[in-house]
């Protein structure tokens, strides 16, 4: 299966109370009411995580905020679980979650087009070290890339917090 990046919008009240219960973290994420998580305020952008931080950071795993914020950002929330495959569970702060959204909307779609290098990612060692040949691969990337844009730019838009967090 892989490692699959997720995002889950939260209200700045359920931050808080999660905040104040770091425990409840996997339960909070991984509930059994498939109504508790509608489509606009989850988004899963499969095992792209790695490629999209690296095409926006140039880093393997670190970077500056605000973009850094978008992928691997983040303050972690609880302890290492194993529901959580590469770190723990993290949160962005609506001020966070505002910022990550004006600095993606300054990246045009060209613009990390142009910093996409199959050479270097595989070199990387970028997650999931599919670099053969440059062109279905950046299309993979661009497919989630897009909606993770307007992901952050909703949340932005609503004064969401978020979660990250890699299953």
């Amino acid at each position: 299966m892989g490692m699959i990046g997720n995002y889950k919008r939260i209200t700045p009240e359920q931050l808080a109370e999660l905040q104040k219960k770091p425990e409840s973290i996997t339960a909070f994420i991984f509930t059994d009411d498939d109504t508790a998580v509608s489509a606009d305020r989850y988004l899963n952008i499969d095992k792209s995580w790695h490629g999209i931080h690296f095409l926006l950071t140039g880093t393997v795993a670190s970077g500056e905020p605000p973009l850094a914020n978008a992928v691997l950002g983040g303050m972690p929330l609880g302890l290492d679980n194993p529901e959580f495959d590469y770190s723990p569970a993290r949160f962005l702060t609506p001020d966070e979650v505002q910022e990550v959204a004006e600095a993606l909307s300054q990246i045009s779609d060209a613009d990390l087009q142009a910093r996409f290098n199959y050479n270097a990612l595989s070199a990387a060692d970028i997650y999931p070290d599919i670099w053969e040949s440059g062109s279905g691969e950046l299309e993979y990337l661009m497919w989630h890339y897009v909606p993770l844009v307007k992901f952050f730019q909703e949340a932005a838009n609503c004064g969401d917090a978020m979660l990250l967090y890699i299953t």
